[in-house]
């Protein structure tokens, strides 16, 4: 259901918006790492705690609070509610992992409902290579002083790693890893550098041309050729923003009109030119404000990030930021809560113009039924999606019901992913929840954990918490992503006596035969299913 005003409430008070996403997501890592800790005898969940968390950023969420229309001294509370909910679940969460994981070495988490691999930091004493207990090892590149290595952690579960040097037979296993790691590291190897085109950042999946302006001019898919840039992307806009009725609610139409002229020189330098990332920082000045961003491409990745700070100084600005992708669509992808809806690109009839400013949650695409591309992001919610343009919108700048509202310094990630096939075979679901949550790391090893795995990849465990009835029963949270119908299984991977399917409050409606630890489910579009297990 669109309402056509008040499209300015996807971005006001940028602070709460990223306060309120870090906030769901910090509770949700609490909740699962809890949940399996609370199996072990060691460990109580603290429901009451988590209760009170989940209420106050509840609160935090009532109109006119999230929507960012409410006077200053609403904000001073409501970012010291978030501070307090994400140190009450990092609290959760810090004393879940360690009684899941003890002792020597180091072990790696993964909330996610998939394997996930990534570039993650590691303590000095693996300067020398890591050797997981599953018998794989991983060279390490030290810079900077920092320990890096690309690592692959399975669905809902956990890696545990020891330095090589702490192994019994740990002088046979170096001469191993020193042998395989040059050709290791050139198969995975980063590259940034000057060329003719402009800078190139590279890995074995993708290549992006940077121009002068720090723009992206070309992203190559380097299996296929295709290209996806159709015109500068990562291009910078800002607007005058003037709402004629209510300053912190709206943007009117009209602010396409006016634009600001954005012409002074970029900064930009290679800060991190080969290994396991690359990295191209920028600067510049916009008005009265200081634009930097680190661009950054990993390792067997195919996602090109945009890390940004912003020191904010405008009065009456909108701040977007354009993707142009050789893309042709009539309509967009916008996600919402557990599935995506599809929007017009194009301003036929009025109904279409008047959409010039949606929501979405951590993604919005363009694709045919051959490929697409994607603008992924860590905070932001609202966007304008305008023929093969994709605009984020960054800031904007009221001035009521708070003076200079957003004024400050901010923080925020947004990213670029493209891929060949249909959206229903993209990675974009995938990219989206990598992008917002973080591997999490512990000292000590745990007993090789994989809590659940999903033999679909278009069904998404969102959510692993104890039942609210203090049962000690487990409920799992699942939904279809793309708009297909879908059969798949559920494995368990610890001891589960019986599972049901429940509404939403958790009451049982249906026993599930649980048969060798894994239950078969079958999925409408958008779907959500809620389970209950029992141990």
């Amino acid at each position: 259901l669109y309402f056509s005003a008040h499209r300015g409430v996807f971005t006001s008070q940028a602070a709460i918006k990223k306060g309120n996403r870090k906030a769901e997501l910090a509770l949700r890592e609490a909740e699962m790492w809890g949940t399996l800790a609370a199996q072990k005898d060691s460990y109580t969940y603290p429901l009451e705690k988590m209760d009170a968390a989940w209420k106050k950023l509840l609160l935090n969420q009532f109109h006119d609070i999230l929507p960012g229309s409410s006077i200053a001294r609403v904000y001073e509370k409501a970012r010291a509610d978030h501070r307090w909910i994400i140190s009450e679940a990092e609290s959760v969460k810090k004393e879940a992992l360690e009684t899941l994981a003890q002792g020597e070495g180091v072990t790696l988490f993964n909330s996610l409902s998939f394997p996930r691999t990534a570039l993650v930091e590691l303590p000095e004493s693996f300067k020398t290579g890591a050797a997981a207990d599953n018998g794989d090892v991983y060279a390490v590149e030290i810079k900077d002083g920092i320990a890096r290595a690309v690592v692959t952690i399975p669905a809902c579960g956990t890696l545990s790693l020891r330095p090589i040097e702490t192994l019994e037979n740990s002088t046979q296993l170096l001469a191993q890893l020193e042998e395989a790691r040059p050709e290791y590291m050139e198969s995975v190897a980063v590259k940034a550098y000057e060329s003719a085109e402009g800078i190139i950042i590279e890995n074995e999946l993708v290549r992006a041309v940077l121009n002068g302006n720090a723009e992206v001019i070309s992203f190559v898919d380097k299996q296929t050729g295709r290209e996806s840039a159709a015109g500068p992307m990562n291009h910078l806009l800002m607007y005058k923003d003037v709402p004629r009725l209510f300053d912190a609610w709206d943007i009117d139409s009209n602010y396409i009109l006016q634009g600001v002229d954005l012409n002074e020189p970029v900064s930009i330098q290679i800060t991190e030119a080969q290994g396991l990332r690359a990295v191209v920082h920028m600067e510049k000045k916009i008005s009265e404000s200081v634009f930097s961003q680190d661009i950054v491409l990993e390792a067997d990745s195919r996602r090109l990030e945009f890390r940004t700070h912003v020191d904010w100084r405008e009065l009456h600005r909108l701040l977007k930021v354009e993707f142009p992708v050789a893309v042709e669509a009539s309509e967009g992808i916008n996600e919402i809560q557990f599935g995506y809806m599809k929007r017009p690109t194009h301003r036929s009839r009025l109904y279409d113009s008047d959409r010039f400013e949606v929501c979405a949650q951590r993604y919005s695409a363009l694709c045919d039924e051959s490929h697409g591309a994607a603008l992924l992001n860590d905070c932001k919610y609202g966007i304008s999606m305008n023929g093969n343009a994709l605009q984020l919108t960054l800031l904007r700048a009221g001035a009521s019901p708070e003076m200079r509202a957003d004024n400050g310094e901010h923080d925020f990630t947004y990213a670029l992913v493209a891929w060949e096939g249909s959206f229903l075979d993209s990675p974009v679901v995938s990219e989206a929840y990598e992008l917002n949550v973080p591997v999490q790391m512990s000292a000590g090893t745990s007993e090789g954990i994989q809590a659940f795995q999903v033999d679909a990849p278009n069904v998404y465990i969102d959510t692993v918490k104890p039942a609210e009835d203090g049962s000690g029963d487990i409920i799992v949270r699942m939904y279809e992503a793309k708009k297909a119908d879908t059969a798949c299984a559920l494995k368990i991977g610890f001891p589960a006596g019986s599972i049901w399917s429940c509404d939403m409050l958790e009451n049982k409606e249906e026993e599930l035969e649980l048969k060798d630890g894994s239950v078969s489910l079958h999925f409408g579009t958008f779907e959500v299913k809620t389970l209950r297990i029992r141990s």
